[in-house]
Formats: C-alpha cells, sequence, structure tokens
C-alpha cells in the first residue's frame, strides 16, 4: 500500500510541471508575412541570426508581420545609414514594403530618442 501511495505522489510531482506549463501564458502567435502595401509601424519582435528577417508588431495586433531584409533594405537608425545587423528587439520601427514584393522590406526606418543624462541613444517608448 505504501509503495502504491508513494508511486502516486512521484506521479503527482512529475504532471504538476506540465499542467502548469499549460494554464501560463498563452502560445505566442507566429508572424504572418506582409500583405499590405502601406507601411507597418510597432516594435521589433524578432531579428534572425542571418539578418535576413526581422518582424515587427504593431500596438494591439495579436501578431507580428514578418518582412524579409535583402541588400537593397536601406535601413536607417536617426537618420544615419545602418545594416540590419545594428537591429535590435524592441526597438521602434518603420517598415515600408517593396511595392515590387510586400514580403521583404524596401527601408526599415528607426527612431531612438537619447535618454537623459546618457550619451548612448535609447529605443523609443510608445507605452
Amino acid at each position: 500500500m505504501k509503495k502504491i501511495a508513494i508511486a502516486l505522489a512521484i506521479l503527482t510531482a512529475l504532471a504538476l510541471p506540465l499542467v502548469a506549463q499549460e494554464a501560463g501564458k498563452p502560445a505566442k502567435k507566429p508572424a504572418v508575412p506582409n500583405t499590405l502595401t502601406s507601411p507597418t509601424e510597432g516594435k521589433i519582435g524578432f531579428v534572425a541570426k542571418d539578418f535576413k528577417k526581422i518582424t515587427v508588431k504593431a500596438k494591439g495586433a495579436e501578431a507580428g508581420t514578418a518582412f524579409k531584409i535583402d541588400e537593397e533594405t536601406k535601413i536607417t537608425i536617426n537618420g544615419e545609414s545602418k545594416t540590419a545587423a545594428d537591429l535590435k528587439t524592441k526597438w521602434n520601427a518603420k517598415v515600408t514594403p517593396k511595392a515590387s514584393d510586400l514580403e521583404t522590406a524596401a527601408s526599415v526606418e528607426v527612431t531612438k530618442k537619447e535618454a537623459p543624462g546618457s550619451k548612448e541613444a535609447k529605443p523609443e517608448a510608445n507605452e
């Protein structure tokens, strides 16, 4: 009888983390490829390790919008020309798609504000 009680206690202890994990945060919705001709503004949620894809999530949107980055994509931070490697998550960006390929970004514009008492620019906050 004691062996059964111990076995049940062990199984319960192993199952609790799985149940708690499912009851936590709702799963993130995957980013969807861009289909709009107008620019998308929001926070950068993801920058691919190879810097060939980013996602931007507009305020209030359920899922981010995915954009491909190619060698023709113009990237600016505070008006200065930069590369995709300079982009960081949680920065506010305005992404304009290419007219000929809506899934690819023609330009990515990031505006950062100087934090008081800091020499380094901080990402602009929308919250």
